[in-house]
């Protein structure tokens, strides 16, 4: 059986996935991988002992990986030959801005000036893949919504992300259960959207939604306002600050496996809503094979669903990705991360974002200090 390669294992998302997976299939090859070593075979040991007292028997190892090291990752692709890769690396997670006091959080909020911390190993990975010569599809979860589509700008295009806006769909899957009285299982959620707007702004951005209740189209009763006012009721779209890393993250493990399977399975299904696909920005519709992923719109035109997701990106900070995968910034996110914290960069060249990251990271620290973060 072809292994399905998770790197990243030891790490939050990496962990809940690894637990998914052990509660639930036998029939399913893993191999976890991960630079801190005894962390990652750690996970692997606990894994198996979920499974085995579930009944399950699934293939599940460890290698370790040093995405900074290309010539060795591209190795170990060639020898592992995974038919998926799914890559949770990052050098900050999406979650160290939320550490800082709230009022200084939300100026600093938006993703996409800190996309040096999530482009900087994806855009390795898929150096090494390509380097390898392998065929295989890789689901990004570094920041999808904007990796993929620099990625795909320098020929290194993965095959889609997860999480983001998909997360929205499933709670909103469930605002449309109760208000009419139906199973969950009845109601399927087609979405557009970025994650500007999922997250940064609570669904207050622009996005797209095609609802069917037992096959049936049911979208008009939900128009967008109604949705976004629900959604805030319900209390999905609340921000708690954290006071250490250890966050719950079962909601997105969820979403990435569901992706990653699709594709592993050769399911051919439609899902819900597609960080990236086909090195497009934000999220969509699309259908998941072996042969990677397929847009499928709900009701509207590609260009119309892009240009929702690009609006989407604004509210992130981000302003356009030109040709050669540089990335532009909104200026007033640029002045912001300047009077915060003391990071300077108008546009981002791929060649430039190992540095960055470091410069970020090293800034990011100091704010720590300052507020006296632990």
């Amino acid at each position: 059986m072809d292994p399905f390669l998770l790197i990243g294992s030891a790490g939050s998302v990496g962990h809940d996935m690894m637990y998914i997976i052990a509660s639930k299939y036998s029939d399913i090859r893993v191999v976890g991988a991960d630079v801190n070593e005894e962390k990652g075979r750690f996970e692997v040991e606990e894994s198996l002992h979920v499974a085995h007292n579930m009944g399950n028997y699934p293939d599940l190892s460890f290698r370790k990986i040093d995405l900074f090291d290309v010539p060795g990752t591209a190795e170990l692709l060639k020898e592992l030959r995974p038919s998926v890769v799914c890559n949770l690396s990052s050098l900050g997670s999406w979650w160290i801005t939320r550490l800082l006091p709230m009022d200084v959080y939300r100026k600093i909020s938006p993703i996409g000036p800190w996309l040096p911390n999530h482009l900087t190993l994806a855009h390795k990975l898929m150096e090494a893949v390509k380097r390898s010569g392998i065929e295989t599809q890789v689901v990004n979860g570094a920041f999808p919504d904007l990796t993929n589509v620099v990625l795909s700008k320098v020929g290194l295009e993965p095959a889609c992300g997860g999480g983001n806006m998909d997360l929205a769909c499933s709670r909103i899957k469930r605002i449309v259960a109760r208000e009419m009285e139906v199973p969950y299982r009845s109601v399927t959620v087609y979405g557009v959207g970025h994650h500007g707007s999922y997250y940064t702004t609570g669904l207050e951005g622009p996005y797209c939604l095609k609802i069917m209740v037992d096959g049936e189209d049911v979208s008009q009763r939900f128009p967008n306002e109604k949705v976004t006012r629900v959604y805030n009721e319900a209390g999905y779209a609340a921000k708690a600050q954290y006071t250490g890393p250890l966050v719950d993250q079962m909601r997105t493990a969820a979403s990435f496996l569901k992706h990653v399977l699709a594709i592993y399975f050769d399911t051919g299904e439609v899902c819900s809503c597609v960080a990236g696909p086909q090195g497009l920005p934000g999220a969509y519709p699309a259908r998941l094979s072996a042969e990677g992923a397929e847009v499928v719109l709900p009701g509207l035109s590609l260009e119309e669903a892009v240009e929702i997701n690009r609006a989407g990106a604004r509210l992130d900070g981000i302003e356009r990705v030109k040709d050669d995968g540089t990335v532009v910034f909104v200026e007033e996110n640029v002045e912001l991360m300047r009077e915060v914290v003391g990071y300077e960069c108008e546009e981002l060249k791929v060649s430039e974002s190992e540095e960055r990251a470091r410069e970020l990271n090293a800034k990011l620290r100091k704010l720590y200090e300052k507020y006296k973060v632990s």
